[in-house]
């Protein structure tokens, strides 16, 4: 009788594993879009319950009017966020391959500029004059590892745009997914999230505090990280379109990345951005846009982000850092989101596991 009893128990979980596995591999194909929908499900639920929360379910068409909030805030995302974003990406592929491009010709045509006659020659007279003898370096080895290391991102670049153009039917049946999906997260969020608690085999207390925490470092990394790379690059390109730099969208778009390095962040970009327009600009339109580029973009990151995330991911920046980079490596850019996530979440489950003492396995 207890041989029939494991025979059914195995046989059950190993039909539990099958199904899992089917159901995994149906939905991986889509896993982007409900990442997505989710996220912005997420940090956009808030909104939409003070909305939806002035209704009177008493009164007629209740349902249809609830029905229209959900489609309403489903298609406003697709249009304030995502479109934008595509967008961008566009410009941002064409001005980065005009910017390899316009580089690329600089350097082939001006063979002096790494020489003592070009306009480094200024930097090498100023050091000579307090005491300090540059050696004459080899500046033709230098301009030809420049044209190679150029050449070859300049043609990356322009295979990637072939690419997003070629993709584009693609990438605009993936946001019609995106905003079915966002639309019945609206309708019935709260109704799915039972659902899932339920199927996992966790302690309801656990599946809370998880959840929560899930909900609480989506809306935390947006607002303190996402929200403030966003405000960096804006700026930064702002100055940059000011000062006439080359290149101003491609280098924000960097910058916004460099933010999320510790102690360096955005200035990785803008400082050697200032320098280089010191030396070949004048020395005046270069310290103006240091100055304006450090007390805008950096020294404001400084109020913004503390206010922002108000201590509530209490995880090292470095540790933040290396998670962004390890997410993008792993799961591509849903790693910008999912790295940090995951390990945000590690420490709260390892901090449960520790504390299980008061709560019941």
């Amino acid at each position: 009788m207890d041989n029939k009893k494991t025979i059914q128990t195995i046989f059950i979980f190993a039909l539990l594993a099958l199904f899992l596995a089917a159901c995994i591999a149906m939905v991986y194909p889509f896993f982007t879009v409900i990442l997505w929908a989710t996220l912005l499900y997420i940090i956009f639920r808030p909104l939409h319950a003070k909305c939806v929360a002035k209704l009177d379910p008493k009164k007629k068409f209740y349902q249809l009017k609830k029905n229209l909030w959900a489609g309403l805030f489903s298609i406003a995302i697709l249009l304030l966020i995502i479109i934008p974003l595509f967008l961008i990406s566009i410009l941002l592929m064409k001005e980065a391959t005009s910017f390899f491009q316009a580089l690329l010709s600089f350097l082939k045509n001006n063979p002096e500029f790494f020489s003592k006659e070009g306009p480094f020659g200024n930097v090498f007279d100023f050091f000579a004059s307090h005491g300090f003898d540059i050696p004459n370096f080899d500046a033709d080895a230098i301009r030809n590892y420049l044209i190679t290391f150029v050449s070859s991102y300049s043609s990356k670049f322009v295979s990637i745009g072939t690419t997003v153009v070629s993709k584009t039917g693609n990438f605009v049946l993936s946001l019609l997914f995106v905003v079915f999906a966002l639309f019945f997260f609206f309708l019935d969020g709260q109704y799915l999230i039972e659902v899932f608690k339920k199927a996992l085999p966790v302690k309801n207390d656990y599946m809370d505090i998880l959840t929560k925490k899930f909900a609480e470092i989506t809306r935390n990394l947006f607002s303190g990280y996402i929200l403030v790379a966003l405000y960096q690059g804006i700026a930064s390109f702002i100055i940059m379109t000011i000062f006439q730099v080359k290149g101003a969208l491609l280098f924000s778009v960097v910058l916004m990345f460099a933010s999320f390095i510790p102690l360096l962040g955005a200035s990785l970009v803008w400082l050697p951005v200032g320098i280089v327009m010191c030396i070949t600009v004048s020395v005046f339109k270069g310290i103006l846009f240091l100055l304006l580029c450090g007390f805008c973009v950096s020294f404001l990151d400084n109020f913004l982000r503390p206010f922002l995330l108000k201590d509530r991911i209490n995880i090292h920046p470095l540790i933040i850092f290396f998670s962004i980079l390890g997410g993008l490596k792993v799961f591509g850019m849903n790693g910008l989101i999912l790295g940090p996530l995951v390990v945000i979440l590690f420490f709260t489950v390892l901090d449960l596991l520790v504390n299980s003492k008061n709560i019941e396995l």
